[in-house]
């Protein structure tokens, strides 16, 4: 995860002597790259965060005291709550191999499911690592078109090549010679290189760790060689390709590149509403960040298919599935609840990265106790509030209510029929440290006003009204459209 400050010291000549400091006393994924000082860590997370992440474990060395404040104090900060950041420790550095086996035999989550591995000292996008998080099943990897990085290119010649048959990695090439490279790009048109950003078992690959022996030139227990293993004794990794650029902090003369390349970080986040795979895929490709999946959008949206879910999350974004029974008013029957209950544990066992979830009591006001019982069963930071807030009495009491049950994260107009005229209560959200996503009427030219305000996401239906009448039947369709989509990144 980290290289020893003592070992970037000859190359911080002529740089700041703050990056100096930090080179030589701290981790490098806790060298501060941003405008405020954030750590290289922070932009990690909040990749992860913005992918659709919930869990992280990072590895640490033992005397490793500052990550370890760090992620206390990001814990507690509005983006740490809502997703869950723990840490492992590796007593030795005895290689990255090891470092995945601490993480895989420390932490239950980690252990539990399968699990996408990114180094300490990149910063890969958000669309990078979804991704890897929305694979179907299976193993994968992020395969990097070399030329696409964004990186100089004598920097690229040091990192792996992958190489790969059919979209399945054969094998991966360590820091090979550049006549080995000029001939795969020769044969292919293209050199895969690899970032270490996989999509792994931990059930197929546990055993293949603890079996490992060191390098025999470098003395360290490396990823690669239990891969390069796993995959002789017949187990399949596919490549991922991709052209996306990525943040490296390998050297430490790279840290005013990566100053510079926070551009590539989005500012904001775009959610789409989709009611069909098909919808999914328009809006994946046009730029969305993720979609709210709902069923029968005309009527303001249904909880989806299960299916729909499947085929949505494999297509590479994350999704958002809408939980509600039935159209009309937001007051629930207990019956109706259990069923709500059971949506929501189906679409998370189906992928969803979140449920939209929401009620009110029969005096209008947000179901807290509810939606203080999905919390505790599902994790709060799984659960966005949807827009029965919007229909709640008293707006300000309840969200300063759904704080105390540890919601943070809502889908709103500030309480209004169109958002803007709800400006003054989004704020107030803001302010308490809620992600707001507004919802509600917004348009691309109204995004410098919402980010004036604070707001970074926005919810919008990229719809066009398209008649499509069939004999014996007449119908509205409302299909998402890609070039709505794009309208938010011109």
């Amino acid at each position: 995860m980290k290289r020893s400050a003592m070992e970037m010291r000859g190359e911080s000549q002529g740089l700041l002597a703050a990056f100096e400091q930090d080179a030589l006393s701290r981790p490098k994924p806790m060298i501060r790259v941003g405008p405020k000082g954030e750590p290289l860590l922070q932009f990690i997370l909040e990749q992860a965060l913005r992918a659709g992440f919930t869990e992280v474990t990072l590895v640490v060395s033992p005397d490793d005291s500052l990550t370890k404040s760090f992620v206390e104090h990001w814990n507690e900060t509005p983006a740490g709550l809502k997703m869950r950041t723990g840490y492992a420790v590796q007593s030795e550095p005895l290689g990255t191999a090891h470092a995945v086996q601490c993480a895989l035999e420390q932490d239950p989550v980690a252990s539990g499911t399968a699990f996408v591995l990114c180094n300490g000292d990149n910063v890969p996008t958000r669309r990078s690592l979804s991704k890897l998080r929305s694979q179907p099943q299976g193993q994968a990897v992020l395969a990097y078109d070399r030329e696409h990085l964004g990186l100089p290119p004598e920097k690229t010649a040091a990192f792996a090549v992958l190489q790969g048959a059919q979209g399945m990695l054969t094998s991966i090439l360590e820091k090979p010679e550049q006549d080995v490279i000029d001939q795969l790009f020769q044969c292919n048109g293209i050199v895969h290189v690899s970032m270490n950003l996989f999509r792994l078992d931990p059930e197929l690959l546990l055993p293949f760790l603890r079996e490992l022996t060191p390098h025999s030139s470098r003395g360290e227990l490396e990823l690669p060689s239990a891969l390069q293993q796993m995959l002789h004794a017949g187990h399949t990794v596919e490549m991922v390709e991709t052209r996306g650029e990525v943040l490296d902090l390998t050297r430490f003369q790279d840290v005013k590149d990566v100053q510079n390349g926070l551009r590539i970080l989005e500012p904001f986040e775009l959610e789409v509403c989709a009611s069909t795979p098909m919808d999914v895929e328009v809006a994946r490709d046009a730029g969305a960040h993720r979609v709210e999946l709902c069923a029968h959008w005309m009527c303001g949206g249904l909880t989806p298919p299960e299916t729909d879910i499947r085929r949505s999350v494999a297509s590479g974004i994350p999704v958002h599935a809408l939980i509600r029974p039935r159209a009309g008013h937001f007051q629930y029957s207990a019956n109706e609840k259990a069923w709500m209950t059971d949506q929501i544990a189906a679409s998370l066992e189906a992928g969803a990265a979140r449920v939209v979830v929401g009620g009110l009591t029969d005096q209008a006001r947000l179901d807290l106790t509810q939606l203080e019982t999905w919390a505790s069963e599902f994790g709060a930071h799984r659960l966005v509030v949807h827009r029965a807030l919007d229909a709640s009495e008293d707006w300000k009491a309840d969200v300063e209510a759904l704080k105390e049950v540890g919601i943070l994260r809502m889908l709103s107009s500030g309480g209004a029929e169109k958002a803007m005229l709800g400006s003054d209560k989004i704020k107030i959200a803001l302010r308490l440290g809620f992600e707001v996503t507004v919802g509600s009427g917004v348009r691309p030219e109204q995004l410098a006003h919402w980010q004036e305000c604070g707001v970074r996401a926005f919810h919008a239906s990229c719809r066009r009204e398209m008649n499509r009448s069939t004999k014996h039947f007449d119908g509205v369709d409302h299909p998402v459209v890609d070039d709505q989509v794009r309208a938010w990144f011109v």
